[in-house]
């Protein structure tokens, strides 16, 4: 990873990270995100939107490190997804098994799009 930014959750006070490959090809969040509704959630969208128009054919969402991830975070990712739908951008999420939300929230984002892959490991 080579671009990013670390931050402290305001309301939690614990940490999170994102962070984009060189080629933008991969984004990968770390931490706990419990950030107060969407208008907390615009820098994280529009990293998003960043890394999705410069990353080529596709781009891999790694959740693996992230332990939590409220509603209005779930609803960051739901309108990201329906953005790439619009676009036919290709979007693989890379979550955890061990995790519990991920586990049970997912699998939605497919819903969404036939173009999401969702990869627990």
């Amino acid at each position: 990873m080579t671009a990013g930014y670390e931050q402290m959750d305001e309301n939690t006070r614990e940490p999170y990270s994102v962070r984009v490959t060189r080629d933008f090809s991969r984004i990968a969040f770390t931490g706990t995100l419990r950030l107060q509704g969407r208008p907390d959630y615009e820098k994280i969208h529009r990293m998003l939107r960043y890394a999705a128009q410069r990353s080529g054919e596709s781009l891999e969402i790694d959740l693996r490190q992230l332990l939590f991830l409220n509603s209005s975070g779930i609803s960051t990712f739901s309108l990201f997804i329906i953005e790439m739908r619009e676009i036919g951008k290709k979007i693989t999420i890379t979550g955890s098994k061990a995790i519990a939300w991920q586990s049970k929230s997912l699998a939605n984002f497919r819903r969404l799009y036939d173009k999401v892959v969702v990869n627990l490991v």
